[in-house]
């Protein structure tokens, strides 16, 4: 967890001063720290998980843009839901204080366990009705929550969010700002590129696996940016995996760019 930016070190420190009064993130928020041994298949690979919810995988990480992002104070914050994929990833804040502010806001954690389902605010806040009334009826989690939430907003410093729904469509529209190539996952890749600058882009299909040579020959000729995509592709179809030889072909890439933390990532998916 030494990669931690401020923000995060100062929330695992008042996790901290919460377990010397008999309390924790977990119990008042429902998630609790992790690693990258939390990372799945459906991790983006650079991707550095650091909360869970402890079911499901489900996860939370820091976005690095395969390492671009060396301030992890500006990193964007992924939610990641393995068993529902391939609408896995959601962008949840445009960086670890606006993510503690929505840890501050979302009381029951609705749109992170359940942005898959909502497509408007009234989804949503049919969702927060419906998760109160549970909230209301367990006594004994409400006012855990109640005091843990107090004790962050003093310790913290965090502010309510207003809407939560426009606070992660925000974050997702600042994301799409930084896209200069779409990739399926909704993630893109980030990045700048010269004027008239041709982009290809790989025809990845889910249903179709992609034979040695065929990527060996695109990676070859790519520019960066599409090389990229094309990996970021390929692993939200689920074609990267220890039953096909693409995985040699995508770790011999990510190593001859010099991308050894997404190689170590790739590399502790064996199975």
């Amino acid at each position: 967890m030494g990669f931690l930016p401020p923000t995060l070190q100062k929330l695992k420190e008042f996790d901290g001063y919460l377990g010397k009064e008999g309390l924790s993130l977990d119990e008042g928020i429902g998630l609790r720290w992790t690693d990258e041994s939390m990372a799945y298949d459906q991790t983006p690979y650079d991707v550095l998980p650091f909360m869970d919810a402890g079911v499901d995988g489900i996860h939370v990480g820091l976005l690095t843009d395969f390492g671009k992002v060396t301030d992890l104070e500006e990193a964007f914050v992924v939610c990641v839901h393995p068993m529902n994929a391939p609408a896995s990833l959601k962008i949840l804040a445009r960086n670890p204080k606006e993510f503690v502010d929505y840890l501050y806001s979302d009381r029951n954690l609705t749109m992170f366990f359940n942005f898959m389902m909502i497509e408007s605010e009234e989804q949503y806040r049919s969702m927060v009705e419906e998760g109160e009334t549970d909230f209301e009826e367990s006594a004994e989690f409400a006012e855990a929550q109640n005091l843990v939430l107090t004790k962050m907003k003093e310790y913290m410093g965090c502010k309510k969010v207003g809407s939560i729904y426009e606070f992660v469509e925000s974050a997702e529209e600042a994301r799409r700002k930084q896209i200069v190539l779409p990739t399926k996952d909704s993630i893109g890749i980030a990045g700048e590129i010269e004027s008239g600058e041709e982009l290809p882009v790989y025809p990845v299909d889910e249903n179709a696996d992609i034979g040695v040579a065929e990527a060996q020959g695109f990676l070859a000729s790519a520019p960066l940016v599409s090389k990229l995509a094309f990996i970021r592709d390929a692993q939200y179809a689920g074609l990267i995996d220890n039953q096909t030889p693409l995985k040699g072909v995508i770790l011999s890439e990510l190593e001859s760019l010099g991308y050894a933390a997404e190689v170590a990532r790739l590399k502790s998916l064996d199975w």
